[in-house]
């Protein structure tokens, strides 16, 4: 199980600047990236719109975020080493995905970075509480037909290891597009290459690399 931004897709600085256009032309004032992305735990995107509109959110205000992002989505990129890492893990695992994200945003990043119909569940924001909360993770696993305790999740974000914590999976903090060092991470990887290590190789084959 994978979460999306920051950690499959390089989304880090064309998803806020996508929030930050469309709150600022809802009348919310000017809010940073840096901002935008400490509020994405809150929910998916009409959440966050409403947390710093601070007001309730109409259709025309979650537009204007979407026509922000679609502006924008052609550039959207899996990071370095990413579709390696999950054309190899495809071959023995089942694959998902768990994000904040909402369902729109999520499946228009999927395919503009050539990854969409690669996951057999994407469970978005819009489909259960935001994390840390376990709900999201354990949606997925179910739709999956795994059990969360054999179960692995990676993410970028502290909530992405709490939310692991919390269903009973492993958690692994993906470094790779971490805004920042986590120290409540018992295990990181620093590529893509490093889930596959720890998941498909044998140590044998890690030794030899």
């Amino acid at each position: 199980m994978f979460d999306l931004d920051g950690t499959l897709l390089d989304t880090m600085t064309l998803t806020p600047a996508a929030y930050c256009a469309a709150i600022r032309a809802r009348g919310g004032g000017e809010v940073s990236p840096e901002e935008v992305i400490a509020a994405w735990h809150v929910g998916p995107t009409p959440a966050v719109l409403a947390h710093f509109l601070g007001r309730p959110v109409a259709g025309d205000d979650v537009e204007c975020f979407y026509s922000n992002f679609e502006a924008a989505a052609a550039a959207v990129r899996p990071f370095p080493g990413v579709v390696e890492m999950v054309d190899e893990l495809a071959a023995g695992f089942r694959l998902g995905i768990f994000t904040s994200a909402a369902r729109r945003v999520a499946e228009l990043a999927l395919s503009a970075a050539g990854l969409g119909g690669r996951f057999a569940a994407v469970i978005c924001g819009d489909d259960a509480p935001p994390k840390p909360s376990p709900a999201g993770l354990r949606l997925a696993c179910r739709r999956l037909g795994v059990d969360v305790s054999a179960t692995t999740y990676v993410g970028d974000a502290l909530v992405d290891i709490q939310c692991a914590r919390r269903a009973g999976a492993t958690g692994i903090h993906a470094r790779w597009g971490a805004t920042a060092a986590l120290d409540d991470a018992p295990l990181v990887a620093d590529h893509p290459v490093d889930i596959v290590d720890r998941l498909v190789r044998p140590p044998s084959r890690r030794n030899d690399s």
